[in-house]
């Protein structure tokens, strides 16, 4: 597991001092709305133990790194690779690939700087160079327009017929074809 910074984030794996940035956005309200509601800071705490845990036993079920700015050197949210099991695969991954969900939190004072694009998309470039990952998914609530917003920037793919049965999620994904062919169009641009 690696850091690597953007041209404003430094993204790093966590460390026992982002726990407080951990809870903190596990536990509010406004945060958690759009994700299932908010967690008890209890299990909230023993969540990142074990985030931590799997960092250091260098387990590849759950991923985690803290988003910090540059400019201020100040956490400001976290993101994270979580590997999907073959049972939990979308429709479409009838094949047995190296698939992951990914997923980001940020404080609500990192909102409107496009700061998802840019982590997302360099943990998307992780993902596909690093972990040699072959599809990564993406599952949110509907009303969480902001999602839908940034995950169109990244050129994520969305099909009518993948969606879940409930009416309350959608799903998205993008896959190593696409990530190549838009590395080779920018070398091209």
């Amino acid at each position: 597991m690696h850091s690597f910074t953007t041209e404003r984030l430094l993204i790093r794996p966590f460390i026992p001092d982002d726990e407080e940035l951990y809870c903190q956005l596990f536990t509010d309200e406004k945060i958690m709305r759009n994700s299932g509601g908010v967690i008890k800071l209890e299990q909230t705490k023993k969540n990142f133990a074990n985030s931590l845990k799997a960092i250091e036993k260098k387990k590849k079920a759950v991923l985690n790194w803290a988003i910090i700015e540059k400019e201020s050197l100040e956490p400001i949210g976290f993101q994270a690779l979580s590997w999907l099991k073959p049972s939990h695969s979308p429709k479409p991954n009838k094949e047995d690939i190296n698939q992951v969900e990914i997923g980001i939190m940020l404080l609500t004072k990192a909102n409107g700087k496009q700061y998802p694009e840019e982590a997302m998309g360099a943990l998307m470039e992780y993902a596909f160079n690093y972990q040699n990952i072959d599809r990564i998914n993406a599952f949110y609530a509907n009303k969480n327009l902001a999602t839908k917003r940034f995950l169109k920037k990244l050129q994520f793919t969305f099909e009518d017929e993948l969606q879940p049965t409930t009416t309350k999620n959608s799903y998205q994904y993008f896959d190593k074809p696409q990530w190549q062919q838009r590395l080779i169009t920018k070398v091209f641009d």
